[in-house]
Order: C-alpha cells, then structure tokens, then sequence
C-alpha cells in the first residue's frame, strides 16, 4: 500500500506561532502526514529523526524535539542567515515538496496557554505567574520565550544550554508591560535547555490586574501575552472581552466585513469565510477568490468593502497592485456562496493606488496615494478623491474631485471615509492628507471636507490641518466626535532603508456638530512608533479600537490593537490590549443597546471579543 505523501502547509516559531524565526529558535511545522506516530525527544543532544521522520533545512538535518502526523517542533540552525530559507520533511523514504519561511536575525516569541497569557514566573519563588497569583509591582518576572538570535556564548545546536556561561542575547532587550517601559535584566538562553529562552524583566509600577507583555529584540517585536501584576492604584477598565475564536491560515494583512451571521476575512491570497452565528464556537466554513487575488504565487488582496444597497448585496475587493488595481465583485444572494461577478480595471492614470472604498447608496468613493521614485529619494506625491457608480453592479468612473480643498493631485491621501446620508452627516466625505507634496515630505496634517451631494461635481469645502503631525493616516466617529490619527513623521526621505513613516502616533480629536466644519479639540502626541494608524473603530461611548502598524525599526512585524477611551475628548487616554502578527484591521458588530462584538484577525485565525457599546 501506498504511503500517504507528506504536506507542509506553515511553519512558524514554536512559542507564538508568529510567520518568522531566528537562528537557533524553536520553530514548528504544521501539515500532513509528517510522521509515523507521536514521539518526544527524551535526551540530549536532540536527535534529529524520530518517528520515521527527518526534517532538513537548507539540506542539513535539524534536532528535533516532537514530531506527530500533523506537527514537528524543531531547532533552526544557529548559522543559518537572515533571509528566505527552505526546508523539507522526510518520512520513510518519502519526502515533501520544498517549503521556504522567513529568518529574521531575532523573533522574539512568548510561550503562552489558550487564553493568551504568557508561561512566566515570579522570581520571587519561582511560582507560576496567573491572575491568582501576580508579580508586585517592583518584582522580577521571568518570561520564556524563543527566538532569541545570537548570544555571546554560544551553544551547539541540540545540547542543553549549560549553567556556565550565560548565554545572553547580543542584540539589545527591551520590553513593555502594559504600555510601560520594562527594564530587561537578562535576556538569553535558559540553562537545562535547547533553543528555550528566558527574559528576566522589572516589572514597573502598575495597578493591579493584567497586562499585555511585549518583548523587543534588536528592534524586532514579539506578539504580546497577558502577565498579572500586583500593585497600589485604579485597575485598568476592561473594554474587551474574548468570546470565542477559530484557528486557520490567516494572511499577513486582513480586512473585515461582517453580513449578518457571516464574517468575510479577506486576505491577500483569499477570502476566508466564518460563520459567527455563535461567537462563543465559530466555524470557518471555506474561503474563495484565489482566482482573483493571486498573480503567479503573489497575492494582491487583502482590502474589501460590501454593500448592501446595491440590487443584490456585493462584496468588493480592491485587487492590486496598485499601479495596476482592479475590482473583484462578489455576489453575496448567497452569503455562504459568493459568486464573482465581475473584476475590471478601477481605470487609469489618477484611478490607480486606491487605498480605500466606502459606500453611500450605490455610490462608492475612494482615494488614491502614490509617489514616484529615484533611487531611494521620493521624486513626487500624488493624492486624488474618486466616485464610481455600482449602481449595474459593474463598477463606472463617475468623477475625480477638480475643484477645492484635496483638489490639488499632490499630496498623498492614505485615507478617505465617505459619511453615511442622513441628518446628522449630509453628503461629506473626509480624507486624511498632509501639505508636504512634491519632494519634501516635512508638512503638516491635514483633513480635507469634502463635498459629495453630487458625485459627478465634488467639492472641497476645507482643510483642516494640525502642526504636531505630518501626516494624517485614519480616522473614526462617534455621533459628533470624530478621532483621527496620524504621524510625527512623514514618509522618510530619503529611505531609511523604506519610504515609510517612522515617527510616533498622534491622536487629534475634533467636534464635527457641523460635519463640514470640523473643529479641532485636543491633540495629543505619544511615544508610539508606528509605520500608521490607518484602522479606527468606534465602540460607543466615545470609546475607539485602533490599530498601529508595525514600527519602522521592524515593518514586517505584528501589530498592535489600542483602545482609545475619548470620553474626555480634551484627554483620550491609550490603553494597550493586544499585538499579533496579521491583525491590520478590526470588524464590529453591534447586536442590541448592551451588547457588541470586535472581530479581530490574525495570521492564525479569528478572535471574537464582546463589548458595551
């Protein structure tokens, strides 16, 4: 009888399950048919085939520390270098197809249990850390993790690190608890081990209750996990409360649409589809649009929009890139079924680098960013505000905006929300810009009012503009507050190595009473970097969930959910809740006066979280 073929289909650090590794680390690979049965490593040094199975990186055998039919837990080789890397897994003469990941020279990453808290010890005897049982304020917390990179007294790879040297990390620590800057004391590899990591961490003075841990090393940034600390003072509001969640492959960057008791999860490659019916056990019930998403392996999705005003509801995706984007409609007549309708160009010239889709009827409006380059120097920015007609279902240009504010065509505009019709927000769109254009990328934020009573006419009405940020990135409103985030700093120019921003996040609060006359309230100016802020949802109450890029010293890296409590709208105050690798947006869903549920995204699946409008 045949055996069954081996089949790699991920692999991510062992810890965190985050879509990079480290020399030295602990990685897994998740698949088919990996192995004869289950089998741990029960010695050292570790043995590099178990259970009928070997697996090879860059043609080298690894040690191995558990192998199964759908799981192997591996080092990765301490001399292997930053880059794309590749691997196969042997299993009784047979061999799997090559599968090439991602090496970073750190990726720090945090053991943790099902409800996200971090393996962790209170150093004071060593006992578990838990919501029972926190760390004081003051205390020494010892966090394990992988991922650690380099160290100044190395170890072979499958042998026990050993009591004496130390071996410490040779990039530099850092960590944050909560938002607040944590002193690392020791960061490097735990004695009795192989590839296993600890960090020694000063917790700082905190009120009572959990937090989420972040650990940084050598400016690349870990998923975060709850640790429980002890401590004088206010316990923090609970704004956000996990529901329920469901495992899957989930892309690199995701956008949200929730229709009734579906959830579309759009991806770069595809379009996950997950019955949120009961949000305490969703069930992921396929995905589509591969067809439509991927070039030649590259996938250019990821940013999606419905309409439910349209004659039958559609699900459209702003297919890249973006020198070249299209449309993807979708039928949704059959939620669980969606059919492709139609995918065309968005058009030429100023109909490309759309960044964004919002409807009013059948009307949908976006904007456009872009520059162009010479070298590593921005040459020129671009910007321009666009309506197209949905009304047949196939998408047409109707107009470019060509007269004032946001009219000029030089200035970039990351992003643009077109108000819903109604008494309280008539026919006004708000796109977020900068004055910087041309070559200079040193301006100020502005927020430019636009016009859309008639979409074959748009006007600008006013520039709002800000001096603490030099660029506008997104924005959200409740009733008549509207948040809007930004940057201390604009594009790099030139790159450093990348073009992005690589300032800190501004919030700008602003009373839209009159929604064509914004009215600036407060701006506040923190110490979080952040590549953008470009996803703003309002929970109620004045209250907000963004999402913070990664930051420019680790781009590729996860990002960071915040909620922004504006119910003093001369104060917001930031509280941090979660950073993951994938979650570059957030879905709300709002099902009665009391209750509503965040839907939240990651490269591993959906998170479902409940909160009090």
């Amino acid at each position: 009888m045949a055996q069954a073929q081996t089949t790699i289909n991920l692999v991510t650090d062992a810890a965190s399950y985050a879509p990079r590794v480290a020399p030295g680390a602990l990685a897994s690979i998740f698949g088919s048919n990996l192995a004869d049965n289950t089998q741990s490593a029960t010695a050292f040094p570790l043995p590099t085939s178990m259970a009928g199975a070997t697996v090879y990186v860059n043609s080298a055998a690894v040690p191995l520390l558990y192998v199964s039919e759908t799981q192997i837990n591996f080092q990765v080789p301490s001399s292997i270098a930053a880059g794309t890397a590749n691997l196969y897994v042997t299993r009784d003469g047979g061999a799997s197809a090559l599968f090439s990941f991602t090496v970073v020279t750190s990726a720090p990453g945090m053991f943790q249990d099902t409800s996200n808290h971090a393996v962790a010890q209170n150093l004071v005897n060593y006992s578990t850390n838990s919501t029972s049982n926190p760390v004081a304020s003051g205390g020494i917390l010892v966090v394990y993790f992988s991922g650690q990179g380099a160290v100044n007294n190395p170890v072979a790879d499958g042998k026990a690190t050993p009591v004496s040297p130390v071996a410490a990390t040779t990039a530099t620590a850092t960590a944050t608890i909560g938002g607040v800057s944590a002193t690392v004391y020791f960061a490097g590899l735990t004695p009795g081990f192989a590839g296993l990591a600890q960090a020694n961490i000063l917790v700082p003075s905190l009120a009572s209750g959990e937090y989420p841990l972040v650990l940084n090393i050598g400016g690349y940034v870990s998923s975060s996990a709850l640790v429980a600390v002890s401590g004088s003072g206010s316990t923090p509001p609970t704004y956000l409360t996990l529901v329920g969640q469901v495992g899957y492959i989930g892309g690199a960057t995701n956008s949200v649409q929730v229709y009734g008791n579906i959830t579309y999860v759009c991806g770069p490659n595809n379009i996950d589809i997950i019955d949120t019916s009961d949000v305490a056990a969703p069930v992921y019930d396929g995905e589509f649009g591969d067809a439509q998403l991927t070039v030649d392996g590259v996938g250019y999705g990821g940013n999606c929009v419905l309409n439910t005003a349209t004659s039958e509801p559609i699900l459209v995706d702003l297919v890249g890139p973006g020198s070249a984007p299209s449309f993807a409609v979708y039928s949704l007549s059959d939620p669980t079924d969606p059919v492709l309708l139609t995918q065309q160009s968005t058009g030429t010239g100023t109909e490309t680098y759309l960044t964004n889709l919002s409807f009013v009827g059948t009307t949908g409006f976006a904007s456009t960013s872009w520059y162009t380059t010479s070298g590593n120097s921005i040459t020129a920015q671009y910007g321009n505000y666009l309506a197209y007609d949905f009304s047949n279902l196939f998408p047409e240009i109707i107009s470019v905006l060509s007269t004032g504010a946001g009219s000029g065509g030089l200035n970039l505009m990351p992003n643009a929300l077109a108000l819903p019709s109604g008494a309280n927000y008539p026919d006004t769109a708000y796109i977020t810009s900068t004055t910087a254009t041309g070559t200079s990328t040193s301006g100020d934020a502005a927020l430019d009012v636009i016009n859309i009573s008639n979409p074959s006419s748009m006007t600008g009405i006013e520039q709002v503009t800000v001096t603490n940020a030099a660029i506008f990135t997104g924005f959200g409103y409740d009733l008549d507050l509207l948040l809007v985030t930004g940057n201390t700093a604009g594009y790099s120019n030139p790159a450093a190595p990348y073009f992005s921003s690589n300032g800190d996040l501004t919030l700008s609060t602003m009373n839209i009473s009159n929604v064509d006359a914004p009215v600036g309230i407060a701006n506040l100016t923190t110490q979080i970097p952040t590549t953008g802020t470009y996803v703003v949802q309002p929970l109620g109450g004045y209250i907000f969930a963004i999402i913070n890029n990664p930051p420019a010293s680790d781009p590729t890296g996860p990002y960071s959910l915040w909620i922004v409590d504006a119910s003093n709208s001369s104060a917001p105050v930031l509280y941090p809740f979660a950073t993951q690798f994938g979650m570059s947006d957030v879905g709300a869903a709002v099902v009665s006066a009391s209750v509503g549920y965040l839907l939240v995204p990651n490269t591993n699946g959906l998170a479902i979280y409940s909160f009090q409008p």
